[in-house]
């Protein structure tokens, strides 16, 4: 899985998610309220400019003339700073007073500073410009108290919310993602169970009171106890099926002995066989069960060893064939040649059987003109074994039935067989660590298993070069 898919899975799970929504929910309540704080400041004061504008217009209603009003607008111009406020006023011949030139040009106001060294402010201003004693007098307050505030938002924005947002980012996602390593890993036990891994366990958790290491604690107890079962049951059937064989063969010898000593042709001698040979299709039933008991106890496990896999495909190629032929069947070999090795680490034996069980499977429920084909490639790190048929197939609400023991479809009672072919497949292929998938041939049933392929073994150490001086012996 690539980097990119990891972190849009990581996104996706839930304890990450849960973060990133209390974080967002957080981070929009956090700027709703700060926006609702600043737009409350700030009409306290724009409403404090105006009342302010509003006192210092009433101040200059005293004067009547035009120059009484300019001589007190060049009092209080003297007293002010241009760059928080501004008095001016317009004579009816055009010439301005105060400590800032002023334009009016229709419903606008032009304000330019004058040759005292003093400057305008670059916030702006909010004025009035009323006419008063035959011209136009215009008292301008600076807008700084508002880009200031505008610039404390900011500062508190950037300065401490947005640090609290990421500090708290960070601390939601570090514990989502350790809530979402244990989900991955509870889940990945759930899968190992839900394939038939009974020894998955989630294992214990660091912090034993939260919700999620009851869960994988529970899920460890339940697992436990299931496998419990299963082994149970499993030495149950294997001490029955161990104690009945004896007697069932002994039945089958002593069912022999009486045919033999019937007259032949005769129906006495007719049931005897027929009866000898159920008795044998038990022992049969028998073996099976004990085999697979066997292989699922782990036994073969010490006789593992390289396998040619290609050599034995090829080995049992050449013996079913001619019983392909005579039963109207074609049995085709897809695979490397006699000289490409194909080396997996398995039991030759267990790993023939398998191969044979999959043959005489296709063989017995296929009807004759079914073509039949034994294949073996290399796919990369995995080694692929499959036996596929254009036969009837099997559906796929069955393909994972059909691998239970003594489990069998309708169609196929009427055929030989103990529904143990399959099981005991599935059993050997778990020892080998194989992946078994049952598909759809279209038309027909592909049976494929996936082995590992096995590392490569150390070179040989190079021949010394003879030109090369070589230690003399010691004494």
């Amino acid at each position: 899985m690539g980097r990119a898919a990891r972190l849009r899975d990581l996104v996706r799970s839930t304890p990450v998610r849960l973060a990133l929504g209390l974080v967002a929910l957080f981070s929009t309540v956090s700027l709703i309220t700060l926006g609702l704080a600043y737009w409350q400041i700030r009409a306290r004061i724009e409403a404090g400019i105006e009342a302010n504008l509003d006192q210092h217009v009433a101040g200059f209603r005293v004067a009547a003339s035009p120059e009484a009003m300019a001589t007190l607008v060049i009092a209080e111009a003297r007293a002010a700073d241009p760059e928080a406020r501004i008095f001016a006023f317009i004579a009816a011949d055009g010439r301005s007073f105060g400590n800032a030139r002023a334009e009016v040009r229709g419903a606008d106001l032009f304000l330019r500073g004058i040759e005292d060294g003093r400057r305008l402010s670059p916030a702006g201003y909010v004025h009035r410009v009323l006419p008063a004693a035959g011209g136009l007098l215009v008292v301008a307050e600076s807008r700084a108290p508002v880009a200031d505030l505008r610039e404390t938002m900011a500062g508190l924005l950037l300065f401490s919310l947005l640090p609290t947002l990421l500090m708290s980012l960070g601390a939601g996602t570090l514990i989502a993602l350790a809530s979402a390593r244990r989900v991955r890993r509870i889940e990945a036990t759930l899968g190992r169970l839900t394939q038939g891994d009974l020894r998955a366990r989630v294992g214990p958790a660091r912090r034993r009171d939260d919700d999620l290491a009851r869960i994988g604690a529970g899920l460890d107890r339940m697992a436990g106890a299931q496998e419990a079962s299963v082994a149970a049951l499993r030495q149950v059937s294997a001490d029955i099926a161990h104690d009945l064989k004896t007697p069932v063969q002994r039945i089958a010898v002593l069912l022999a002995d009486l045919r033999d000593r019937l007259p032949e042709g005769g129906p006495e001698a007719a049931i005897a066989g027929r009866a000898e040979a159920e008795a044998e299709r038990a022992v049969a039933v028998f073996n099976a069960l004990l085999q697979i008991a066997q292989i699922e106890g782990g036994g073969p496990k010490a006789r593992l060893s390289r396998v040619d896999l290609g050599a034995l495909a090829r080995d049992l190629f050449e013996t079913y064939a001619p019983v392909a032929e005579d039963t109207g069947h074609l049995l085709v070999l897809d695979g490397p040649t006699a000289g490409g090795a194909v080396t997996v680490t398995g039991e030759r034996d267990l790993l023939g059987q398998l191969i044979a069980n999959l043959i005489e499977n296709a063989l017995r429920h296929c009807p004759a003109g079914t073509r039949i084909t034994l294949g073996l490639a290399r796919d990369g790190a995995e080694i692929a074994l499959w036996v596929a048929d254009n036969g009837p197939g099997i559906p796929a609400s069955e393909r994972g039935n059909v691998l239970r023991r003594l489990y069998r479809l309708e169609r196929s009672r009427t055929t030989p067989g103990n529904g143990l072919g399959l099981a005991l497949v599935v059993a050997i292929a778990e020892l080998h660590g194989a992946a078994l998938s049952l598909d759809d041939n279209h038309p027909g049933l592909r049976v494929t298993l996936r082995f590992a392929a096995p590392p490569a073994p150390p070179a040989p150490p190079a021949p010394p070069d003879p030109a090369e001086p070589q230690p003399a012996p010691v004494a």
